[in-house]
């Protein structure tokens, strides 16, 4: 046995939770060591101050009576759960597994009917290959040639010039 495990059977003799057999072997035990002296020593006097220092409270009921309220509500509580339960009708099933299967459909359709259409961005195909896209402020332009395999992509940024300072860079 370890030290832990005598400190606790010390503890218990002390509670007098230990059988006559048990308690006598320990008490033995206990009389041959110092440290368990001690310990048996502390413990009694930590006994009797715990129990000098409880002030009795009284109940408002006997113990019988409060143990059979006890009794009597798991006694309900057990004959509650053993009810059948009644049965449930095909419409809350229904409405269960319909309503979110509707939800979730109506809103799959409002999404696809939201869908936004592609800008006009202002970008023309002309017959020989070429893409043109006009903005207030790019010129983008592009050419592709399945003979030479290549592309070319013309960017043409307009400035906003105003007189004034046109007349200076013309100067």
């Amino acid at each position: 046995m370890n030290e832990n495990e005598i400190q606790l059977k010390v503890q218990a003799l002390v509670d007098g939770e230990l059988t006559g057999r048990e308690a006598e072997a320990l008490q033995q035990r206990i009389n041959d060591d110092a440290k368990l002296q001690h310990l048996h020593a502390k413990l009694t006097q930590m006994r009797g101050l715990i129990a000098d220092s409880e002030l009795p409270r009284p109940l408002p009921e006997s113990r019988d009576f409060y143990w059979n309220k006890i009794a009597e509500t798991i006694e309900h509580e057990k004959r509650a759960g053993e009810r059948a339960a009644p049965p449930k009708p095909v419409s809350r099933w229904l409405l269960r597994w319909l309503a979110p299967v509707a939800g979730v459909s109506a809103l799959v359709l409002l999404l696809t009917l939201q869908q936004p259409t592609a800008p006009d961005l202002g970008i023309t195909l002309n017959s020989d290959h070429e893409l043109e896209m006009s903005d207030d402020e790019i010129d983008v332009m592009t050419y592709n040639s399945d003979d030479d395999s290549m592309s070319i992509v013309w960017l043409d940024y307009s400035m906003d010039i105003q007189r004034d300072y046109m007349e200076l860079w013309l100067d």
